[in-house]
């Protein structure tokens, strides 16, 4: 999910106030294995089944990460990060 869109609606939007949240961002080579990870386990524990929309989005929102890992490093390198 693009962040303006995880602000409004998404699972930042809904974490209780003082909760803890971790932000995995596209530039980072391990996100998008990460996801991956994290689908396989909420699979496994019986949290989600393969085919839930919770799933799917993750699903992806890694594959777009990756795909765009290219570009992402190009704004990186022109800001000079």
């Amino acid at each position: 999910m693009r962040k303006e869109r995880e602000l409004r609606e998404g699972c930042m939007a809904k974490a209780i106030d003082g909760e803890m949240t971790f932000v995995l961002l596209a530039r980072d080579p391990a996100a998008p294995m990460a996801i991956m990870d994290w689908v396989r386990h909420r699979v496994a524990i019986g949290k989600n089944s393969p085919d839930d929309p919770q799933v799917i989005e993750a699903l992806k929102c890694a594959e777009i990460m990756q795909a765009e890992r290219a570009d992402i490093r190009k704004t990186l390198e022109a800001i000079g990060e």
